[in-house]
């Protein structure tokens, strides 16, 4: 998970992640860029997590217990979003 420490470190450096602008349906605007974004629950859920400042090591493990899914899926899954998500950040 080191790579994806160093994606949400930038993502999270200059407090982008904190400007994003996140509807209760998933819809999210990002007023730097003017770019507009969908996610759907598990995103929205995995999103909070980390702008809430949670570890990335406990963002998975809630996401494996909310989804009832191992921990390893979890852990992939998140990883998966956050780089997904920093190539567009």
């Amino acid at each position: 998970m080191e790579k994806t420490e160093l994606v949400l470190q930038r993502i999270c450096a200059d407090g982008r992640l904190s400007k994003l602008a996140v509807s209760e349906t998933g819809f999210i605007f990002d007023p730097q860029t003017g770019q507009s974004y969908t996610l759907n629950h598990t995103g929205m859920l995995a999103l909070d997590l980390i702008k809430r400042g949670n570890t990335l090591e406990n963002a998975a493990q809630y996401l494996a217990d909310e989804y009832e899914v191992s921990r390893e899926i979890a852990a992939s899954s998140l990883e998966a979003f956050l780089f997904q998500l920093g190539r567009y950040l």
